[in-house]
């Protein structure tokens, strides 16, 4: 016994001096090659120690009482086991690549086993020719050891599984009744994004920095950088590495990042190493995507022109409806008397879409829309009110006061009303107005300059209207995304044309 225990105190001792050393330097092709032993060598204590535990409560029945020398024996192996398996997890650690929370407690775990393990051995040992009250005290150690025995194993074996396979891998399949007990979220819900706000989340916030920090930061930030390549940081991500910039703007095919990912798995220049938890094909499909619209860190997924190959990956995210504008907004439905009463003034009004608070307004009763009765009735629904077509009816200066409130506006029809450049004074707090139709009424140059601080408008139709060329182009500076529609022109053709016409 004092052989045995002497030969386990020695392994401990060499193995603590290798927790200390080992990871301070560049390791070595054979440092790597002891270290692919691990996943061989770990199984065997993790067995072995299963079993002790399983003979030892056995023991306590009575019945099985002569198994109680056999315990001591599989102790003893189980416990070089993981001295073994440390060893060669320690040599394996060198090569990197993996999460360091994770694989620093997977260490101290894997140790502490073959601590674990050591003590049990010597406490079973110890009952043997003692006192009924000693070796009463010293089961009862015994005991706690090897419940604590148990636990180290399995939440080492929980987060090397996790190493190996990625974060959630022993979970993924547990039931639901088991997940809502440990706090998880329920299996339909793995891998959906939950933005708290779509319309504002860029890109690489929510898609792409989340990737490259499972999947790339371990080997490539402050204290460990890869190839002179750090990913933790925006900066660092432009900057690039040893081999030339990581991400070329526009230009998937020319990023060292994309180039790496994207060989085959035996390369030994492949991203992640072998061995590694790899990134899916739906992440790498992504990061490409993302470079090719330009590596943006501030556009949004709203902004981003997703293609029918990363909208089907967007939908298993959960991302299918990624909702913007005025649909972002939290906003109740209209009440049904106020809908009612709206009807009541001569309008129509019907459900802009399924399902959404918000409606569409037309009116049918060119005369009640020039009215008081019309401002009172939109009052009651100034939240909800999306479309407004007040084309072809009396309003006037006077009638886009009370369209003025109407905040989640996104659509007017002005067409052929007695409008005037004033009453479009009254648009300017439109924040989400996006589609103007002023044809047919008095507008001038003086009255588009109104419109400069309507950020989201995006058409405009100005036919036979008094505007000129020139104030167009001056709105357009001012809102370089709107199209404007001044119809056909019917201008007679000049006379060097029509000189040119005759001569031929």
């Amino acid at each position: 016994m004092k052989k045995a225990l002497f030969s386990l105190i020695v392994g401990l001792l060499i193995l603590f001096v290798m927790l200390l050393t080992t990871g301070s330097g560049s390791p070595t092709d054979f440092d790597l090659f002891l270290g692919r032993f691990h996943p061989a060598l770990v199984h065997l204590p993790i067995g072995i120690l299963l079993v002790a535990v399983l003979l030892e409560i056995l023991t306590r029945s009575g019945r099985f009482g002569s198994y109680s020398k056999a315990v001591s024996a599989v102790l003893f192996v189980g416990a070089w086991g993981a001295i073994l398996a440390a060893f060669a997890g320690l040599y394996l650690a060198q090569g990197g690549g993996y999460d360091d929370w994770t694989l620093t407690w997977h260490k101290r775990l894997g140790v502490l086993i073959a601590v674990l393990a050591a003590g049990a051995y010597w406490l079973k040992e110890r009952t043997r020719n003692q006192t009924h009250r000693e070796t009463q005290n010293q089961r009862r150690g015994f005991a706690a050891v090897l419940a604590g025995l148990f636990l180290a194993v399995a939440l080492a074996g929980h987060l090397g599984g996790e190493l190996t396979h990625g974060e959630g891998y022993q979970t993924r399949y547990m039931p639901d009744a088991l997940r809502n007990l440990a706090g998880l979220p329920d299996k339909e819900d793995l891998g959906r994004l939950a933005l708290e706000n779509p319309e504002e989340a860029t890109t690489y916030a929510a898609l792409i920095q989340p990737i490259l920090d499972d999947r790339c930061v371990a080997c490539h930030n402050p204290n460990k950088t890869k190839g002179g390549l750090l990913l933790d940081t925006q900066e660092g991500l432009l900057e690039g590495g040893d081999d030339g910039p990581a991400v070329v703007s526009g230009r998937s095919e020319e990023s060292v990042l994309i180039q790496r990912i994207w060989l085959p798995l035996a390369h030994e220049d492949h991203m992640p190493p072998e061995g590694r938890p790899q990134l899916t094909i739906a992440e790498a499909e992504l990061i490409r995507w993302w470079i090719d619209q330009g590596a943006s860190f501030e556009q949004t997924l709203a902004e981003a022109e997703v293609t029918p190959t990363v909208q089907t990956i967007l939908d298993g995210y959960g991302l299918d409806e990624i909702r913007t504008g005025i649909f972002a907004l939290d906003v109740s439905p209209a009440d049904s008397t106020d809908i009612e009463a709206l009807r009541a003034v001569g309008v129509s009004v019907t459900p802009l879409a399924e399902e959404e608070p918000f409606l569409q307004v037309r009116c049918t009763n060119p005369a009640a829309c020039a009215g008081d009765n019309l401002a009172g009735a939109l009052q009651a629904v100034t939240a909800q009110v999306a479309w407004l077509d007040l084309g072809r009816t009396e309003a006037s200066d006077t009638t886009l006061e009370a369209v003025s409130r109407l905040e989640n506006l996104t659509r007017l029809h002005l067409e052929q009303t007695r409008v005037t450049d004033a009453g479009l004074a009254h648009l300017k707090g439109l924040q989400f107005l996006e589609y103007l139709n002023l044809y047919g009424t008095a507008i001038t140059d003086e009255g588009l300059q109104h419109l400069t601080d309507l950020p989201e408008l995006k058409a405009l139709y100005l036919w036979q209207t008094d505007v000129t060329e020139a104030g167009v182009q001056s709105l357009q500076q001012a809102l370089p995304d709107l199209d404007v529609n001044l119809g056909l022109s019917l201008d007679p053709p000049t006379t060097q044309a029509s000189d040119e016409a005759e001569e031929s």
